[in-house]
């Protein structure tokens, strides 16, 4: 029994004094739980962006307008179908309404044929519905889905409105993409890019680490071999298995759930590389003042966490609430995810201006943790 006992506070003792141990037994959980809450509980209550075109002048529009004018969560402004639709692409706004040519005057037709019916006595036939067309970004996977029904219930109290009658007006969605995505399309770079992150930060960063603590490091210095050429083969290593390591995703991603890459394949490697690249700064980063294994870890643990939540790998952030806004767009792997989309599931280049801007924010990012590195680092 004492033995047991024995044992029993060993093991509690081990547990206690393992940091990285009660990280993910106590902190790991809270962190989760807390920030999933921070992000994505108030969804339901963030607003949308719409753009209204009607291609004529018109009291019927004008009403329609006003309804969507009048929803607290949207925001509405009347655009021209090519601005309109050209700032759905590129992520400025969650959906645009058409009214085409005739609309109104289509919509009145259907009304008065059907009320004729009804005044006549026989039994009228359904009316037509007078269409209005709304286009969509697949990509948003969530917003998209929630502005799609949110604009569908819109138009039903309108119809309601307007007559007993059958609906009179009917919504036609259509993709601005060339096709329809699935939550997997929109996981799949996420994580790709998470992957990078944790291979740097803690592959990576937690192998220096180990080499300064065996002593490594300091034998590399009485060597032939200059140091800076040890470094740059751990950052070459770490490309090259990156790349690979996103390929054989990709490669699965296909084969199971038919996941395809709309974008080039060059634009997605260097995505990738400037990516690694970032991450591998930052991990020689938290290295340079890791005096243990167990300590880089931690720290690694602290920086990733919330990078994984609030960076939109598993689900968009854009709806998380205002005052979260600025924490999520310092996280480097927000801009890595949105440039593995870009390419992959919306087909976008390297001279795409989104990817672009991407690209800038994380060369820059590794440009800071490199002077970083520089400054803290130490050999021994």
């Amino acid at each position: 029994m004492i033995s047991y006992l024995s044992m029993v506070s060993a093991n509690f003792k081990m547990t206690v004094r393992n940091r990285q141990s009660l990280f993910w037994l106590f902190v790991f959980p809270i962190l989760m739980m807390t920030l999933l809450g921070i992000v994505f509980g108030g969804i339901s209550n963030q607003g949308a962006s719409i753009a209204v075109v009607s291609k004529e002048k018109s009291q019927v529009a004008d009403s329609i307008y006003k309804s969507f004018k009048e929803i607290d969560s949207f925001t509405v402004e009347k655009q021209s179908e090519g601005r309109a639709l050209k700032e759905l692409k590129n992520g400025d706004l969650d959906a645009v309404i058409v009214m085409k040519k005739g609309f109104a005057s289509e919509l009145e037709q259907n009304s008065r044929e059907f009320n004729q019916g009804e005044i006549s006595g026989s039994e009228p036939s359904p009316p037509k519905p007078a269409k209005i067309e709304l286009f969509f970004d697949p990509s948003s996977t969530f917003t998209s889905q929630a502005v799609r029904g949110a604009v569908t219930n819109v138009i039903a109290e309108i119809n309601k409105k307007m007559s007993n009658t059958p609906d009179l007006i009917a919504v036609e969605s259509q993709s601005v993409r060339s096709a329809d995505l699935r939550y997997i399309d929109f996981l799949v770079p996420g994580i790709i890019a998470l992957t990078l992150m944790n291979s740097a930060l803690f592959g990576l960063g937690g192998t220096v680490v180990n080499y300064r603590e065996r002593g490594i490091l300091r034998r590399l210095k009485v060597t032939p071999q200059p140091l800076s050429g040890f470094i740059a083969a751990q950052i070459t290593n770490q490309l090259v298995f990156s790349i690979l390591r996103a390929a054989l995703l990709i490669i699965v991603a296909q084969a199971l759930f038919g996941v395809a890459v709309l974008g080039d394949y060059i634009s997605l490697i260097i995505v990738v590389i400037v990516g690694s690249l970032t991450f591998i700064t930052i991990a020689f980063s938290i290295a340079s003042f890791s005096r243990t294994r167990e300590t880089n870890d931690t720290l690694s643990n602290i920086v990733s966490m919330p990078m994984m939540f609030l960076g939109g790998v598993f689900f968009p952030v854009d709806s998380a609430p205002a005052w979260i806004q600025p924490l999520i767009r310092i996280m480097p792997l927000k801009y890595l995810g949105d440039a593995m989309r870009d390419v992959m599931i919306k087909g976008e280049g390297l001279t795409n201006s989104n990817v672009m801007f991407d690209m800038y924010i994380l060369l820059g990012v590794t440009l800071v943790f490199f002077l970083i590195s520089i400054r803290l680092w130490k050999w021994e």
